[in-house]
């Protein structure tokens, strides 16, 4: 259904849908609704706040408010591209293994397209299009929002900036972060001033996010200075990428640098199942980061056994500010329901878990009021969450109790907002470095890369670490993320994050189809026989347990990753 109105305007809510039967009409029979298909089993709705509905995940359910991402960043080096091996194989003509007939997609906070690094040999842009979700709308918009800038714009606003002529009248996208342009200079810069990305040879599709609303930044109580995504434009951004992909015949892969401490990390979030999809067409893969929450106290693992003897939570809120949003997920099919103590004795009962429902309690010495929303089975993961949000909370310890209802023994996760989110210095007294990687991580296809310093060899102990909470593998092995060289719209730099280790990955998932197609003529390529190569060949030492939760299957390289085949 087409939009007719604004839909990046404030009043208008965004809501993520599962296509269920009968989804489709309801949708149509809401008045002042319109909606964008993303696959065959989610779709992307806008419109105002029904007036019987509230904004909270007991009236609208939790996957259908989208949650908010985060750049996994903390703030002529070629040394890591000579740790991954990636040298050797650019070095081997023969291989013809340097990203050409292959497209990298990214989304992030857009690109510097001028720099010679995103230019082929003859001057000319090798970025095919770039979708600027936060421009004004006209006829060349996509999903309804936003404008897409074709090579022959980009080209021609090349041409404008080498006479001396303003680029921007022409391409008026810019990169003011610098984040996008750090990972798609690591993954694909051409040979520049003495560097290289990992696939030189590659075309780059490119989506520059907007911003979040500020109904949902006010609704996570997360700052208002810092970079936050909305997962619904993220699954639109999926959608045009793979549909230009598609159109184009190409060969496609997406290296997201963005995570969410949102979800159960099993893998079930409308994002994280979009991108599982497309993995099980042909020429797709997805690499993404593990997040930089491992050393943020952000995670505890409790068990609770009985509706009489609770399980314990304890909160450090280092300062008053504005406040926190939280997450209880329960491992088990049990029922979970919480009980609040504030830094100063002040006490709130058990809240019943109550289907459909949301509470709100203010702590009169705090001046602090806490909300307690249930959702007893949640549509995607299929167990229960709690979602509390602290609102203005007081500095001191704050307590939450959590009772079974069914006296089923067993397990939860707790997770706090990803630490560049808060204003506020906020930590789990008895936390957990495990099970801290961030969504979309934990879904099972997708390659999932933590970091680690190939200076020192040492792991990066940011890196967000696995398994995922059911169990499963994570990561699937680190690169380099730590004070990696690349280039930013003012010049070279370094960063430090495993959003720039999932930009080496992505960059030898690359470096794989291109061989597969130019050398031995594949017509397809598989995304787990890629994901399964670069996990063979990935470096083991003998003094190690492989896998694990902080390094996975050990350490990138391409080099043995394409020795491994040759003996195979």
């Amino acid at each position: 259904m087409a939009c007719d109105y604004d839909i990046t305007a404030e009043n208008i809510y965004d809501y993520i849908i599962e296509d269920t039967p009968g989804a489709q009409e309801e949708l149509v029979r809401i008045p002042g609704i319109c909606s964008q298909r993303v696959n065959d089993q989610w779709i992307v709705a806008h419109g105002e706040l029904l007036d019987n509905r509230q904004l909270n995940i007991s009236s609208l359910g939790y996957f259908t408010i989208p949650k908010l991402y985060g750049l996994m960043e903390d703030t002529a080096d070629m040394s890591a591209l000579d740790e991954i091996g990636a040298l050797r194989i650019l070095n081997q003509e023969n291989l013809n293994a340097d990203g050409s007939g292959v497209l990298i997609g990214f989304m992030d906070t857009g690109i510097d397209y001028l720099l010679d690094n995103f230019k082929s040999i003859d001057g000319k842009t090798r970025i095919q299009a770039i979708w600027d979700q936060s421009a004004k709308a006209d006829n060349s918009s996509y999903g309804n929002f936003g404008r897409v800038y074709m090579s022959d714009e980009i080209n021609q606003a090349i041409m404008a900036s080498a006479s001396g002529n303003d680029p921007y009248s022409i391409v008026p996208e810019r990169d003011d972060n610098g984040h996008g342009t750090m990972m798609a200079s690591i993954a694909a810069s051409s040979y520049t001033g003495g560097f290289a990305g990992v696939a030189p040879e590659s075309e780059l599709l490119i989506v520059k996010l907007k911003e979040t609303k500020t109904y949902l930044r006010d609704f996570f109580l997360i700052r208002d200075d810092v970079p936050a995504y909305e997962e619904s434009d993220i699954m639109l951004a999926v959608k045009f990428l793979v549909d230009y992909a598609t159109r184009l015949d190409r060969p496609l892969i997406i290296i997201f640098g963005l995570g969410s401490a949102s979800g159960a990390r099993t893998g079930a979030s409308p994002l994280a199942e979009v991108l599982e999809s497309i993995t099980k067409r042909p020429d797709i893969s997805v690499v993404t980061c593990m997040g930089n929450e491992a050393n943020n106290k952000g995670h505890y693992k409790g068990t609770v056994t009985s509706a009489l003897d609770p399980d314990i939570i304890e909160i450090n809120v280092g300062s008053r500010g504005k406040g926190f949003a939280m997450e209880i997920w329960a491992e088990s099919l049990d029922i979970l329901s919480v009980s609040i103590e504030s830094p100063s004795g002040e006490y709130v009962p058990r809240i019943p878990a109550r289907m459909g429902s949301s509470m709100e309690y203010t702590f009169l010495y705090e001046r602090s009021t806490i909300t307690v929303d249930y959702q007893i089975t949640e549509n995607v993961a299929g167990m229960e969450v709690i979602l509390i949000r602290f609102i203005s909370p007081v500095e001191g310890t704050w307590k939450l109790y959590v009772y079974s209802l069914t006296n089923i023994k067993g397990t939860y996760n707790a997770w706090l907002p990803l630490k560049n989110f808060s204003e506020q210095d906020i930590y789990f007294l008895r936390s957990d470095p495990d099970i801290t990687l961030t969504t979309p991580a934990a879904a099972q296809r997708v390659i999932s890369v933590g970091a680690y310093n190939h200076y020192t060899g040492a792991a990066y102990y940011e890196s967000g670490r696995g398994y995922t909470a059911d169990g499963r593998v994570k990561p699937d092995f680190v690169a380099p993320g730590v004070g990696v060289y690349g280039i930013m719209p003012s010049g070279p730099a370094k960063g430090t994050g495993t959003s720039y280790a999932a930009a080496y990955a992505g960059g030898c998932v690359a470096l794989l189809y291109s061989y597969e197609i130019n050398t031995k003529g594949e017509q397809t390529v598989n995304h787990n026989e890629i994901k399964a190569e670069l996990i063979r060949g990935a470096m083991r030492t003998e003094y190690m347990v492989y896998p694990n939760p902080v390094i996975g299957y050990g350490k990138l390289n391409i080099y043995t990753t394409f020795n491994m085949m040759r003996i195979s």
